[in-house]
């Protein structure tokens, strides 16, 4: 069993993707996703604090790719990204404390 790991995005934006393949199965190949998140929690942060939250139009959350890709995956609609958003899980993303 051999094991190739290949870096196709190092990291940019906080992002690196590395594809994953085995000389056992051939067939089958892995996208290892890492995100860096400091950035973007201390940018929420900031945000919380400076954003006036009082229009119609509210900036909610910065999502997180792993996030974003589960969604695609699953084929999200709305009422799941509201239960979400609304979640626990979602807290530390979230800009706009409201409910969804």
């Amino acid at each position: 069993m051999t094991e190739r790991r290949t870096t196709y995005r190092p990291c940019q934006d906080g992002v690196r993707r590395t594809l994953i393949t085995d000389d056992d199965r051939p067939d089958d190949v892995v996208v290892h996703t890492e995100q860096h998140l400091d950035e973007i929690l201390d940018s929420i942060e900031r945000d919380r604090a400076t954003m006036s939250h009082n229009g119609v139009n509210k900036l909610l959350a910065r999502i997180p790719i792993d996030v974003y890709e589960r969604s695609v995956r699953e084929q999200w609609d709305e009422p799941t990204w509201a239960r979400w958003l609304n979640s626990s899980e979602a807290a530390p993303f979230r800009i706009w404390q409201g409910r969804v």
